[in-house]
């Protein structure tokens, strides 16, 4: 198995939030290709909620090599995100066993 180093952040955009994300190799180089099935996205708490909601990724966009865009489905039980802050799970996969996750916040004003 080897380690991907991930890093992100989350900014709202519409009601919703647009995470940024960065994907490099254990030795730093970026790690190019990733498409919407090797995210995953999960809302982990708010003010209102403190348990693993997940966020299905309807796109990724990448650019420059290793940094991606990913933007979330619309949520049907809440399409726009009440204001407040929200902490947020990102799990990269590459492969079987290429693996990799963080943690970031965001504030949805």
């Amino acid at each position: 198995m080897s380690l991907l180093i991930v890093t992100a952040a989350a900014s709202p955009l519409f009601g919703d939030f647009l995470v940024v994300v960065s994907v490099t190799a254990a030795d730093g180089v970026p790690v190019k290709g990733l498409k919407v099935a090797n995210f995953k996205i999960y809302e982990m708490a708010s003010l209102n909620h403190a348990f693993a909601n997940n966020r299905p990724v309807s796109k990724v966009t990448e650019a420059p090599d290793g940094f991606y865009i990913v933007q979330l489905k619309p949520n049907k039980v809440q399409p726009t995100l009440p204001a407040g802050h929200y902490v947020l799970g990102v799990i990269v996969a590459q492969g079987k066993s290429n693996k990799g996750q963080t943690v970031t916040t965001g504030d949805m004003v």
